[in-house]
């Protein structure tokens, strides 16, 4: 991996990700596992909660949501900025994505330009897959790719300090291929700058314009790719980190063959951990969701098999992922912000068929 530029070096105790970058730390397995995603448009500026301010139904709509514990866990919810060219005042966009069941190559994607008076009504519509969504067709939008940068700075300065150029590289140099989003945080500021790929579902974090090529266009030399990957949306933390070790073995045709992932054993942790992993996802709120993600951090190692269909014949690749060392890391930006070990992992391959 590149060091950190010089230019920046003074700042490594402001911004997080410069700290992260200098010390080598990997951001594989640091993607967000989630099986739908929603993002929504919403005016700038935005504070550290970018929703405050936003119309009581929506916010109604959110609540609803939170009383519904597995659609709370399995659902990410996002702000995107509006953008000069596609936006209008009177009407918001919006991005739904589904991870389909069984072996995926990406997820489904339901696009939207709606009426900011019918928002909350569209966003209880997709959430609830209810019958209401059909009196939307008139507002749905061609399918896209679209990349989310993270450019929320009121949430931590490296995300706008970096994500922010990014954004305006990849609008000026790409635009002719994708469409590129700012939005609010998404997790993993100490990667930025980090973006999301959607509708594929894959993250991407300490990112450098001498590799955007091979993201945007998906051709060259793959191992390029191998330091700034985060991982698959759709696999949990030990599945992408095996994931990446198979991509790289398959090339680019990995990026076109369904796919599924389990974990065959792993590491159970201390017994009150175990109980407190069972009980949290039952419990919808943020406090709730960042203490099991802290639990399953404490993880040591997991044995993952992960399969794929490539015409009739179908492959399987057996993994142990396991701790290999700690790099010491800054997880937010800002003046004297203590710095803390994270654990790095090794992959051993167990079997792999046919």
């Amino acid at each position: 991996m590149a060091a950190a530029p010089t230019s920046l070096a003074s700042d490594a105790c402001r911004y997080c990700s410069v700290v992260s970058k200098a010390n080598g730390e990997d951001p594989i397995g640091s993607a967000v596992p989630a099986e739908q995603w929603l993002f929504i448009e919403v005016p700038m500026p935005w504070a550290k909660n970018p929703w405050l301010g936003q119309p009581a139904e929506l916010l109604d709509v959110f609540e609803l949501i939170e009383r519904q514990p597995r659609l709370w866990q399995q659902l990410r919810i996002i702000a995107i900025a509006p953008d000069k060219a596609d936006s209008t005042a009177e009407h918001s966009h919006v991005f739904f994505y589904q991870k389909p069941q069984g072996a995926a190559v990406d997820y489904r994607q339901h696009s939207y330009h709606v009426p900011t008076s019918r928002l909350a009504a569209l966003v209880k519509a997709l959430v609830l897959q209810s019958d209401q969504l059909a009196s939307f067709r008139a507002d749905q939008q061609p399918a896209s790719r679209n990349l989310f940068v993270c450019t929320h700075t009121r949430y931590d300065l490296a995300c706008g300090r970096f994500g922010t150029p990014l954004y305006r590289t990849l609008r000026q140099c790409y635009a002719d291929t994708l469409k590129v989003w700012q939005t609010a945080h998404f997790g993993g500021h100490n990667f930025a700058p980090t973006l999301i790929d959607f509708p594929m579902g894959q993250f991407w974090g300490h990112l450098e314009e001498d590799v955007l090529d091979p993201l945007v266009y998906r051709r060259g030399d793959i191992t390029t790719l191998y330091p700034y990957y985060r991982g698959w949306s759709g696999f949990s933390r030990w599945a992408q980190i095996a994931e990446r070790e198979v991509w790289m073995q398959q090339g680019w045709r990995w990026l076109t063959l369904p796919k599924t992932a389990r974990i065959l054993r792993r590491d159970p942790g201390k017994f009150h951990h175990r109980l407190l992993r069972w009980v949290l996802p039952c419990i919808p709120n943020i406090r709730a969701k960042i203490l099991l993600k802290k639990l399953e951090q404490k993880l040591t190692w997991a044995e993952v098999e992960i399969r794929w269909q490539d015409g009739d014949v179908t492959h399987r690749y057996r993994a142990r992922v396991e701790t290999s060392h700690r790099v010491t890391t800054q997880l937010k930006s800002g003046e004297n912000i203590p710095q803390r070990t994270v654990p790095q992992f090794s992959v051993t391959p167990i079997t792999a068929s046919p």
